[in-house]
């Protein structure tokens, strides 16, 4: 009897011991769980990797490209300041009170100083690749994060929009953004697409300084002209907004010449006017056409580089595209991506 009851001691004591070695086990497994990381590394279009915040609420956007995107995403509650400028800008204060009570961090093309952007306590800033790249590190040195963007491409305009969507927890939104301006685009190629090669008119495309001012390969415009159906004529070359002499206008002599100036410096009466240019197909033809619009330019990329698609192939090819109303469209666009219609901006055409 002794000894049955030593063994059902002794088997208890075992039980009671396995049990306490089993509590510490469970208790390591809860506390090696891993937490959700509250930060994120992305990879900026400047190669740059940036860990940021995984759930943003304040960004600022330092150049029109930026804002664009945001307001184009519907975020553009996140700003801390109104992200639009120049004439755009000027129209959103008009129209829509929640923009106007935001701050303005550049006026008349002023620099925007480390000062005044960390003062509104960003989460993100977003800016262009072509930024001072100084001026970048100044920032990164008040401890902002910062993300560059760049969209001289339609290939780079869509990773842009793509990686704004990411930072900004939208990628559907993102997605639906790029599905839009590919409808547009597609239309374009589909009515252009019977045309050879030999047969597209060359385009010059001017701006924004003076007539002699043009734009090479490198930028958007050229894509832009490609895509609705035409030849660069400045296509040889390369940088940004080349400067060249009348005589080498003359001697490309471009079948259209569009004119990119916002600051209304010059309009095609003004080349029609002018000797130099007497003999250039685009003037005896009276092919020379300003580029949309009065509140902003629509050779810009997103979303304006697709308004601006669709009227380029509409000048160029008019009985192509003599359906298309462009103020419609254009009224469409800007409500869907900037939240008010073209028409109630101001803009015309």
């Amino acid at each position: 009897m002794m000894k049955k009851s030593v063994f059902v001691l002794s088997l208890l004591v075992l039980l009671l011991f396995l049990t306490a070695c089993g509590k510490p086990a469970v208790t390591q497994s809860v506390s090696e769980k891993p937490a959700a990381t509250e930060t994120i590394v992305i990879t900026d279009q400047l190669g740059r990797q940036v860990e940021i915040p995984r759930h943003v609420q304040r960004i600022a956007a330092l150049d029109h490209f930026e804002g664009y995107i945001v307001f184009a995403l519907g975020q553009q509650d996140k700003l801390v300041h109104q992200a639009l400028y120049n004439k755009l800008g000027q129209a959103m204060v008009k129209t829509d009170p929640d923009f106007r009570a935001k701050p303005q961090l550049r006026q008349n093309q002023k620099t925007i100083t480390t000062e005044s952007l960390a003062a509104l306590s960003p989460q993100i800033v977003f800016i262009n690749t072509s930024f001072d790249k100084r001026q970048l590190t100044q920032f990164e040195s008040a401890g902002l994060k910062v993300i560059a963007l760049k969209g001289e491409t339609l290939a780079d305009s869509y990773a842009a929009v793509s990686l704004v969507a990411k930072v900004l927890n939208c990628e559907e939104r993102g997605k639906e953004y790029i599905a839009a301006c590919d409808r547009w685009l597609q239309l374009v190629k589909e009515r252009i697409s019977s045309i050879p090669d030999g047969q597209r008119p060359k385009v010059l495309f001017s701006g924004p300084r003076d007539i002699f001012s043009v734009a090479t390969r490198d930028m958007l415009q050229t894509s832009m002209i490609e895509a609705a159906g035409g030849v660069n004529a400045a296509a040889e070359l390369a940088g940004y907004w080349v400067t060249v002499s009348p005589e080498q206008i003359a001697a490309w002599n471009p079948d259209v010449i569009f004119l990119g100036s916002t600051l209304d410096a010059y309009t095609p009466d003004t080349l029609y006017a002018n000797p130099h240019f007497a003999g250039v197909k685009a003037v005896q033809n009276k092919r020379v056409y300003s580029f949309p619009s009065n509140i902003g330019w629509w050779d810009y990329p997103a979303p304006s580089h697709v308004l601006g698609t669709v009227w380029a192939a509409k000048a160029l090819y008019p009985d192509k595209f003599n359906d298309i109303d462009m103020l419609k469209m254009a009224d469409d666009f800007y409500r869907q991506f900037l939240g008010r219609s073209f028409t109630e901006l101001g803009g015309k055409l």
